[in-house]
C-alpha cells in the first residue's frame, strides 16, 4: 500500500489561501499566453484545479513544493543568491 501525506492546508488567516491560488492562477495565464512548455502549463492548470477544487485543504507535499517554486519565480536572483 502506498502513502501518502494530505493532511496540509493553507490557511484562510489573511486570505492566504486566496494570494497563493492567485500567484498560481497567473503564473498558468502567463504560461498559455507565453506558449511555454505544453507540460509546464498542464502542471501549473493541474495545480490550480486541486487547488480550487479543495479550497486549501488536503494537500499534499507535492502542491507545497510547486507553491513554493512558483513563489521564488516572484523573488529577485539577487535575493535568492545571498
Amino acid at each position: 500500500m502506498r502513502y501518502e501525506q494530505k493532511d496540509y492546508y493553507i490557511s484562510a488567516k489573511d486570505n492566504e489561501y486566496y494570494k497563493a491560488l492567485n500567484v498560481v492562477e497567473h503564473l498558468a495565464e502567463e504560461a498559455k499566453q507565453r506558449n511555454n512548455s505544453p507540460m509546464w502549463t498542464e502542471t501549473l492548470e493541474k495545480l490550480t484545479n486541486e487547488l480550487k477544487d479543495n479550497n486549501g485543504d488536503n494537500l499534499t507535499p507535492w502542491h507545497f513544493n510547486m507553491i513554493i517554486s512558483i513563489l521564488l519565480d516572484y523573488v529577485p536572483t539577487e535575493v535568492k543568491d545571498k
